[in-house]
């Protein structure tokens, strides 16, 4: 079975779409009206934003005014004696300050200097019959050389010397006496090395 179509029957053709000139003209009014409603917002915008430049411009100048009439006066003013002389006073203070501060440093660096702590142990373990010639302190051994008359005075000022802070923790652990006719004295020899 077969259908046919018609093509040319009123209802399947398109229709055309008509615009009256009056309302063509209309349309045109009313983009006319809005398109001269946008310029004259545009308008009003950008005077106002020139009023806002201005006004701006003004208060910038008028500071600036200001600014060199208070710079002027900076210039022109005079600062207080007290001000002045508690100036005065805080520079000499600092002054004194780093004078005292050169001083203790000067006096420092003497004292850095001084006899170091093992010489003034060395010095109070004094004995008159027995004298240092030669030593030599590492960390972790000590060598002393020296005379003596009386041989039987060393094992004493050994064991003094036990007591000082360098020699903690080392061990006395060669000593050799040689004796010395020429000089009717006694060399001795000793080698601490640290102890367990």
């Amino acid at each position: 079975m077969k259908q046919r179509i018609n093509l040319y029957q009123v209802a399947l053709q398109p229709q055309k779409q008509t615009m009256t000139l009056s309302s063509l003209f209309v349309l045109l009014l009313l983009v006319l009206a809005i398109s001269l409603l946008a310029w004259g917002g545009l308008q009003w915008q950008q005077q106002k934003q020139l009023q806002l430049n201005a006004h701006a411009e003004q208060q910038l100048t008028r500071q600036q005014q200001q600014l060199e009439l208070l710079q002027q006066a900076l210039l022109q003013r005079k600062p207080s004696s007290a001000l002045i002389n508690e100036r005065d006073l805080l520079k000499r203070r600092v002054e004194q300050q780093i004078a005292l501060q050169h001083y203790l440093s000067a006096q420092q660096i003497r004292a850095d200097y001084a006899y170091s702590t093992v010489l003034q142990q060395l010095l109070e373990t004094d004995i008159n019959s027995v004298w240092l010639t030669h030593f030599k302190l590492r960390p972790r051994t000590s060598e002393l050389k020296g005379l003596t008359i009386v041989p039987a005075e060393v094992p004493g000022w050994l064991e003094s010397l036990r007591h000082f802070d360098y020699f903690q923790g080392q061990r006395f652990n060669q000593l050799r006496l040689t004796e010395l006719p020429e000089q009717q004295a006694v060399q001795f020899h000793l080698i601490a090395e640290q102890g367990d």
